[in-house]
């Protein structure tokens, strides 16, 4: 079969099936499945210190751009109260995002 499947320049060569994944008709051993349970906990430890970056990030990025004017050694009484009052209302927006987006993929 020749490239991408279309025509061939040699008759002889071999054709390449698409692969599958076998089935295993033994139940996999406890070692593999241990090694598979470390593996999922890792990559969700990572996801989560990944999406807790981001959250710190996008939330540092836009309370600064709302609350600093004029960036300075310290910040004033009342660039302080409004770090403290946007921090609170993305908190809030992120868990109610984040408890809306759960109950969506855990309903289907």
């Amino acid at each position: 079969m020749g490239f991408l499947g279309f025509g061939s320049s040699n008759d002889n060569a071999p054709s390449i099936a698409p692969t599958t994944t076998p089935t295993p008709s033994a139940p996999a051993d406890p070692r593999s499945q241990q090694i598979k349970n470390e593996l999922i906990t890792k990559v969700s430890q990572e996801i989560a210190t990944a999406n807790a970056t981001a959250l710190v990030n996008a939330l540092t990025e836009n309370c600064y751009k709302l609350c600093i004017f004029k960036p300075a050694s310290s910040l004033s009484a009342e660039e302080n109260k409004c770090i403290e009052d946007c921090s609170a209302k993305f908190m809030r927006s992120w868990n109610l995002i984040s408890k809306s987006y759960i109950n969506r993929i855990n309903q289907g």
